[in-house]
């Protein structure tokens, strides 16, 4: 039996605009982005960009990910 730490209610603006700020990806913002992306069925322009902007930041070395 695995256990999940709750997760707080926290915007993808809040979580990318964390992971933007300090440059890096933890445990917790990857369990926070995973659990906000699954919740939803579609992704509007704004959601899209948002999620870019992580994507492009770790390709292009400006974002690091962080193991534990």
């Amino acid at each position: 039996m695995s256990f999940a730490p709750p997760t707080p209610s926290y915007s993808l603006e809040n979580v990318v605009e964390r992971i933007c700020t300090f440059r890096q990806i933890t445990p917790l913002d990857r369990h926070l982005l995973n659990h906000i992306l699954s919740n939803r069925s579609y992704f509007g322009r704004r959601e899209q960009t948002l999620v870019d902007r992580v994507f492009d930041g770790i390709h292009e070395g400006h974002i690091w990910i962080m193991d534990n």
